[in-house]
């Protein structure tokens, strides 16, 4: 973590050629070797496997070298970064892995199931290692990790991945790294460090603070301000009053002197700001060619259907017509229509109503250009096509040498507030337009752009809610209607305050709803710090800021929380909380004393099995339960119990593909006999063919004489594969009803 400007300075002269006594080649192969041996020791590597190496350095004048260190051989490979001090960021190691599996033939109707076989569990080992091999490459005791242990059972498990946080001194940092470890050998395959490409001026500063967490929380209180306005509640049908936190700089409170910092205004001065853009004017213009009428008569009657649902709406140039007579301010008069797209979307219904072309709404987009001086004008107007209604506008614009800033402004913001509120009132009607205030305005002349915005929103006691919100937009050329969109929901409640807190007390209980983190922060600080030798060479490199480590407090949101304001009327913090995502696990609450208990909770591992809660091992096996219980290994969560139409009908497609079941032969709740099942479970994993081939099996059931010819290959590799030892009596007892433990049962053999 240590960066020595003397080092620094030399290797700056280097990059940039800068006069100073010159390095001898053999020097550059000496440091060469002497980081390859550093390397060595550190990970305490055996090179002996490799035929080729090569090193070269990459130089900058912040960072200094970071060598890239390859090693190649037959099959194998090794690549490495580290500084002079042999300091390891990054590790990637290639070694080729037999592959012992077995491929089988694809079936002809879209594929087998992939079935493997189930996998050793080694994500203790692999953690131990993970942990094993950082602890080399950190510098211990300044580094330590926190090192995420998140392993979760999969049949493809052939990496374990860990990430984790550099700790620095114990304390969280802005490093990340990330270690992966090969599940067959226990082989680290790759190790990197987030600041690999990254460097940081001075040394690491001490953990130790003066600084209280109440001081620290003192003066990030004194950051954050707030407004009362009033929310929709999760009830979705009341509004009440809550402060909410206004946007904010982002601050800091130094560890070391205890100043509180604005790191947003930090950035400003120090961080260079670049780039361009542009507007993007393609039409999304769309053909519909009418269908001749020769080639009506090769329709279904769906299709005619489908067609009727557009009976009613009207034509792209009706719609132009109306909106032109309807709405002269838009100013559509000096537009050209371009283009317009059709949408239908469902009206709800009341359950049972069978549904009529008349029951669907129709929306129509119509897409109009102009050339305006040398650019490009667009409005998009969103009507109801059956109507011709006005349902939104926006607009957009290319900007042409010298705006915004030039752009002519010849309406007035008053005047176009005038105007956008006259055209609201028209839009939305007299009652809904008398509940808005005006909550906020862009200037066109001191905001540098092409229109006035004014955002109204419904107050009510005294506070806005903007729930209901409309927003409008007036061109600042010509005065003409360029954007106008927004939602009024007249069944929300805006419930009034009978008490309202004060905003300071409506800050203070925020902030103490919030953590307060101290830990490492990357800080940008001025190139100047790097003293007067090495500032020169920075800035020819193309810096404009270093950054350094410093320690500080911040404020933030809660684990698994989030702090959204404060009730105005009980003071108290409004709290959302996050439950994390509880995954599908398969537990069965009915095998205590089952034979099949061990090969269940080996399966359930993996999310291999019946969900719901209980196997019910005893019960027939039915058609709906095979199907689910083999495509759980592909991992879908399916309760044949509890199921939906709409969800069975899914899992018996993805069957179908399979060749599982034939829409023929679906039959849900049909019991399904062992023979069956041993059938559909080597044809889907690929010996149909195998299978089906007469006079060449023979089987030690006790029923072996009474096996079908057409069984005998199937009864034969169940007993070689070991999926059925035949119980008590010996018996393949293909005609038998089985039962969910047997089913369980056979997979698990095959699977093991």
């Amino acid at each position: 973590m240590k960066r020595k400007l003397l080092s620094l300075l030399l290797a700056a002269v280097m990059l940039l050629g800068v006069a100073a006594p010159a390095l001898a080649a053999e020097d550059a192969d000496q440091e060469l070797m002497n980081v390859t041996a550093k390397v060595k020791a550190t990970l305490d590597l055996d090179t002996e496997i490799y035929d080729d190496f090569q090193g070269y350095s990459d130089e900058d004048v912040l960072l200094g070298k970071r060598w890239r260190l390859s090693w190649t051989g037959d099959g194998v490979s090794l690549n490495i970064t580290a500084d002079d001090s042999g300091k390891i960021y990054s590790y990637s190691a290639y070694r080729a892995v037999e592959d012992i599996a077995v491929a089988l033939p694809s079936r002809s109707n879209g594929g087998r199931m992939n079935i493997p076989r189930l996998p050793e569990d080694k994500s203790v080992a692999a953690y131990e290692t993970a942990k094993a091999f950082l602890a080399k490459v950190l510098d211990a005791p300044v580094e330590s990790v926190e090192l995420s242990n998140n392993y979760r059972p999969s049949l493809q498990q052939d990496t374990y991945w860990y990430n984790g946080t550099i700790l620095l001194n114990g304390l969280e940092s802005p490093i990340s790294c990330h270690v992966s470890v090969r599940a067959s050998d226990l082989t680290v395959l790759r190790f990197d460090r987030g600041d690999q490409y990254s460097g940081y001026l001075g040394d690491v500063p001490s953990a130790d603070t003066s600084v209280s967490n109440a001081q620290a929380r003192r003066l990030l209180r004194s950051t954050y301000d707030m407004e009362a306005k009033y929310i929709l509640q999760d009830d979705g049908k009341t509004a009440r009053v809550q402060y909410v936190p206004l946007s904010r700089n982002e601050y800091y409170v130094d560890g070391a002197t205890g100043e509180l910092i604005d790191l947003t205004e930090l950035k400003s001065k120090l961080w260079s700001s670049g780039g361009s853009g542009g507007v993007s004017n393609r039409f999304d213009a769309t053909a519909a060619p009418e269908a001749a009428e020769d080639m009506k008569s090769s329709l279904t009657q769906a299709e005619k259907d489908g067609a009727a649902i557009l009976k009613t709406a009207l034509s792209k140039e009706e719609l132009d017509t109306v909106l032109k007579n309807a709405w002269p301010e838009l100013g559509l008069g000096k537009y050209t229509l371009a283009s317009a797209t059709y949408s239908i979307s469902e009206i709800e219904l009341p359950q049972g109503t069978e549904r009529t072309p008349d029951d669907y709404n129709v929306t129509c987009r119509l897409v109009y250009g102009r050339q305006l001086d040398g650019a490009t004008a667009n409005k998009y107007v969103t009507v109801d096509a059956k109507t011709g209604e006005l349902k939104s506008l926006r607009s957009g614009r290319s900007y042409k040498e010298g705006w915004p800033e030039t752009f002519p402004v010849s309406v007035p913001v008053n005047t176009a507030q005038s105007t956008a509120e006259s055209f609201l009132r028209a839009f939305i009607g007299g009652d809904k337009f008398d509940q808005l205030g005006l909550f906020s305005t862009t200037n066109a002349r001191t905001d540098n752009t092409w229109e006035h915005t004014f955002c109204l929103q419904q107050t009510a006691n005294g506070y806005f809610y903007d729930g209901n919100s409309y927003t409008v937009s007036v061109d600042a050329a010509d005065g003409t209607i360029t954007e106008v969109y927004g939602q009024f929901d007249e069944e929300v409640e805006l419930v009034a305050p009978k008490k309202v807190v004060t905003k300071t007390q409506a800050i203070e209980a925020y902030e103490a709803a919030l953590a307060l983190d101290y830990g490492y922060m990357e800080i940008p600080v001025s190139i100047s710090l790097a003293g007067q030798e090495l500032m020169p060479l920075l800035k020819e490199a193309g810096y404009t800021y270093v950054t350094a480590l410093k320690t500080g407090f911040v404020l933030t949101q809660p684990e698994d929380k989030y702090v959204r304001g404060v009730d105005a009327e009980t003071g108290e913090a409004v709290v959302t909380e996050y439950t994390p995502g509880e995954e599908t696990l398969i537990t069965y609450d009915d095998l205590d004393g089952s034979w099949v208990k061990t090969a269940a909770e080996a399966l359930a591992v993996f999310q291999i099995g019946f969900y719901g809660g209980s196997l019910k091992p005893t019960e027939a096996l039915t058609q709906r339960d095979m199907i689910a219980l083999l495509l759980s290994v592909e991992g879908y969560t399916f309760d044949p119990a509890t199921a939906t139409q709409d969800e069975v009908d899914w899992l018996y497609n993805r069957a179908y593909s399979y060749g599982l079941v034939t829409p023929e032969t679906r039959d849900e709740d049909k019991t399904v006999t062992r023979g069956e099942l041993v059938k559909v479970l080597l044809d889907c994993v690929g010996y149909q063919k195998i299978a089906s081939l007469s006079g060449i099996f023979r089987c030690d059931f006790a029923d072996a004489a009474s096996i079908a010819p057409d069984q005998m290959g199937y009864a034969a590799l169940a007993q070689g594969l070991g999926l059925i030892n035949g119980g008590s009596a010996g018996a393949f007892a293909a005609a038998r009803t089985a039962t969910r433990a047997e089913a369980i049962s056979f997979l698990y053999q095959y699977m093991k």
